[in-house]
C-alpha cells in the first residue's frame, strides 16, 4: 500500500489550506537542509502540534502517547544524554518493557540505535513536540543540579558554559554577576523576581569577565567602561541570544546578561491568562480594520510576548505584516521584523515611516519612545493601518495623557487609538504546595485587605519552603491587567480634554475591570497570594 504524503493528509483531514501546502511545499524546496514539511508548517503557525502529531500518527502507523510522561532514568543512562537531546527521544517509564517517546517517526537514526542497544521488543511512539521538549528539559535540568554547582573547580571556560546552561534550564530571564568586597555573587532572575543562585571566589572574577567578554568580542583592557554588546549561546536544541550589559563597579566589572530564546514561538493570545471580560475588549480591538491599539506598563511586564499574541491572533497569509523592534525578541512566521540599528539611521520612526511605502496591512512599533514616532504612529493609522504598539505608562487611561505629552493632538488621539491594555506580571503559586487558610480581612496588613472579598475568605499563600516543581512556593506567572476601550463616549471625552474624568466613567461602566479588581479575581481563585497582589499591583 503506498504511503499517503504528510502534505495531502494534512489538508484532507482540514488541518491546513491547499495555500499553507503550497507555501510549506515551496519552503521545503529551498531548504539547504530539506527540513521536514510538518515543522515548516509549525514554524509558519500554519498547523497545531495536535494535529501535526495525528497525521504522523496515522500516517506512520505508530501509536500516540497519551498520558503523563516518566522518565525511565535508568534507560536514560544507557542511551545518553546527548543521544536523547539531539533526536528527542524520551525513555518512558512501562512495566511492560522498553518504551520509547519520540516526535519524528522517520528519524531512523534514532530508532536504529535505540533498537541495537534495547533489542527489536523496543515500541515506539509518537509524542506532542512541546510536551516532549518540556518534559526533556526538566528531566535535564535534574541532572544539570548536580554538576553545575561544581562550576567554581572546573575550568573558568566550564563554568561560564555551566551558568549559563543553569540559567536557561531554570528558566531564568536574566543572570546577575556582582562583584562585592570578597566574593562574586551570582542572581538569576526567575519569574521576575531576583534569587540568589551561587557565590564564587573573587580571584576568579577577571577571568569570569573575560570569557564573556570574549564571546561578546569586548576587549579585555575596556573594563572600565561602560559596555552594551551580544553573543549567541546554544544549549540542547534551544539557541539563545544573550544581551550583555556590563558596568565598572567599585568592586570590578558588574555583569547581567539577558537571556532571549531564539527557538521561542509566540504564544497564543487565549493562553496569556486575561480574564473573559479582557479577552472580549482584546479580540474587538484587534480586528478593527484600523487605528491604533497599545500595551502599557513598566519593563518587564509581558508588553511584548501581549504584543506578539495580538499579531498573531489577526494575521494571516493574506495580510502584509512589518515591524520595527528593539530588539527582535522572537521571529515571527510571515513578518518582515527590521531591527532598531541607530548608526545606519534606523530609528523608530523613520523604519515607521518607510514601512508606510512597503504596502503594509498591520504595522507593529516595539516602542513609542519619542514625538516623531507617536506621529508616524498617528499617520499610519490615519491612512488606514492597523498598528499595534508599547509606551511605558502605569495604567490605561495615563496613555492618553503620555500620547498628548508627546505633541499629539486631542482629536488624533480620539481618532486613531482603540483599545488601550494596561498590565503587570504577578507570581502563580505553585498549585501543589500553596497552603489554605480562612483570614478575616481585618487581620491582613492594609495594602493587603483590599484583595480579599468581604469580611473573611478562604486564600492561598506560598510554602516558602517549596517543592521540587516550584520555586519558594511559586511556580510561574500570569497576567493581571485593565482594558480602556474607546467608544464614543470615551472618544468625545478625549477630544473635549477631559481625560481625569475618563477613569470615572470607566468605573460606572457594567463588566468593567480594573487592574485591582483582575487581581482581587486571581486571590479569590487561588491562582495568586494576596502578598504578590499587593507587591505588584500596590
Amino acid at each position: 500500500m503506498k504511503l499517503e504524503q504528510l502534505g495531502s493528509l494534512l489538508v484532507r483531514k482540514g488541518a491546513i489550506t491547499p495555500g499553507a501546502l503550497s507555501l510549506g511545499l515551496a519552503v521545503q524546496a529551498c531548504s539547504c537542509e530539506r527540513q521536514r514539511l510538518g515543522r515548516i508548517l509549525r514554524q509558519y503557525e500554519l498547523l497545531r502540534e495536535v494535529e501535526l502529531t495525528a497525521a504522523l500518527a496515522e500516517q506512520s502507523g505508530w501509536p500516540v502517547f497519551e498520558g503523563n510522561v516518566c522518565v525511565d532514568h535508568q534507560a536514560a543512562h544507557r542511551l545518553g544524554l546527548d543521544f536523547l537531546r539531539g533526536h528527542a527521544v524520551l525513555p518512558q517509564v512501562d512495566a511492560q518493557g522498553a518504551v520509547f517517546i519520540l516526535t519524528d517517526p522517520y528519524d531512523t537514526r534514532a530508532t536504529d540505535y535505540v533498537v541495537s542497544v534495547f533489542g527489536a521488543d523496543a515500541r515506539f511512539f509518537i509524542g506532542d513536540t512541546e510536551i516532549v521538549t518540556r518534559v526533556m528539559e526538566d528531566f535535564l535540568k535534574e541532572r544539570l543540579d548536580g554538576h553545575a554547582r561544581e562550576g567554581s573547580r572546573a575550568p573558568v571556560q566550564d563554568a561560564a558554559d555551566a551558568l549559563l546552561n543553569e540559567a536557561v534550564a531554570l528558566g531564568a530571564t536574566d543572570i546577575h554577576i556582582e562583584p562585592s568586597e570578597n566574593t562574586v555573587d551570582v542572581r538569576f532572575r526567575l519569574d521576575g523576581v531576583l534569587r540568589f543562585q551561587r557565590s564564587f571566589p573573587l580571584q576568579d572574577h577577571a577571568r569570569v569577565v573575560n570569557v564573556f567578554f570574549n564571546r561578546a568580542e569586548i576587549s579585555a583592557g575596556d573594563a572600565l567602561r561602560l559596555h552594551d554588546a551580544r553573543f549567541d549561546h546554544v544549549y540542547g536544541s534551544r539557541k539563545m541570544d544573550i544581551r550583555l550589559s556590563h558596568l565598572p563597579s567599585v568592586h570590578g566589572s558588574s555583569l547581567v546578561l539577558r537571556l532571549l530564546d531564539k527557538t521561542r514561538s509566540a504564544v497564543p493570545l487565549e493562553s496569556l491568562g486575561y480574564a473573559p471580560q479582557h479577552c472580549g475588549v482584546i479580540e474587538r480591538a484587534v480586528q478593527s480594520p484600523h487605528g491604533i491599539v497599545l500595551l502599557t506598563g513598566p519593563t518587564g511586564c509581558g508588553k511584548t510576548t501581549s504584543l506578539y499574541a495580538m499579531l498573531n491572533h489577526v494575521k494571516h497569509m493574506g495580510t502584509k505584516v512589518v515591524a520595527v523592534e528593539d530588539p527582535v525578541e522572537i521571529k515571527l512566521p510571515l513578518v518582515t521584523q527590521v531591527p532598531v540599528d541607530i548608526r545606519k539611521g534606523h530609528d523608530f520612526h523613520h523604519l515607521t515611516r518607510a514601512f508606510l511605502r512597503h504596502d503594509p496591512d498591520i504595522i507593529l512599533i516595539g516602542e513609542i519612545r519619542d514625538e516623531k514616532t507617536a506621529s508616524e504612529a498617528v499617520r499610519a493609522a490615519i491612512t488606514g493601518h492597523k498598528v499595534f504598539s508599547t509606551l511605558h505608562t502605569n495604567d490605561a487611561v495615563s496613555a492618553i495623557l503620555r500620547l498628548r505629552d508627546l505633541g499629539v493632538d486631542n482629536s488624533y488621539i480620539a481618532s486613531t487609538l482603540k483599545c488601550v491594555v494596561s498590565q503587570r506580571l504577578v507570581r502563580k503559586l505553585c498549585l501543589h504546595c500553596r497552603v489554605e487558610e480562612f483570614v478575616t480581612a481585618a487581620a491582613l496588613p492594609e495594602i493587603e485587605r483590599v484583595f480579599v472579598s468581604g469580611p473573611g475568605q478562604i486564600i492561598h499563600r506560598a510554602d516558602p519552603r517549596g517543592c521540587p516543581r516550584c520555586f519558594d512556593g511559586y511556580a510561574g506567572r500570569t497576567v493581571v491587567a485593565e482594558t480602556l476601550f474607546i467608544d464614543d463616549d470615551i472618544r468625545f471625552m478625549i477630544e473635549q480634554g477631559l481625560v481625569n474624568e475618563i477613569s470615572l466613567k470607566i468605573k460606572e461602566k457594567p463588566g468593567a475591570v480594573t487592574m485591582r479588581a483582575d487581581a482581587r479575581r486571581l486571590v479569590s481563585e487561588g491562582i495568586i497570594a494576596p502578598q504578590e497582589a499587593a507587591r505588584v499591583v500596590g
